[in-house]
């Protein structure tokens, strides 16, 4: 259900209404409408309901450390020119093959 509410507001010597979507809700416990623009806030409970509720509050929490997860060192070793350049060689020759079929076919 929508119902449509204005307020009116002064520019000047006008007075312009500005209109806005009154949104109802059922409240979930006593089950009676009620007016929000944010219900999910409250549990979908009307203010009576919300306020007839206990609300507890933690003071002390504890904080969990997160363990840090170990590192396991990788020990490069040097590449010599000939492995680097055939490395590059054949993942150039790939890329003509995947560029060929791809361009071509």
């Amino acid at each position: 259900m929508v119902a449509v509410v204005y307020t009116t507001e002064y520019l000047g010597n006008v007075m312009k209404p500005t209109y806005y979507k009154a949104l109802w809700h059922n409240c979930h416990k006593c089950k009676i409408h009620f007016m929000s623009e944010e219900p999910h806030i409250r549990a979908y409970l009307c203010d009576d309901c919300w306020y007839s509720m206990p609300h507890f509050k933690v003071t002390n929490v504890k904080r969990v450390k997160k363990e840090k997860p170990r590192r396991v060192q990788i020990y490069l070793k040097d590449f010599s020119i000939t492995e680097i350049l055939l490395y590059s060689i054949g993942n150039i020759i790939w890329l003509i093959i995947i560029g060929y079929y791809l361009w071509f076919k």
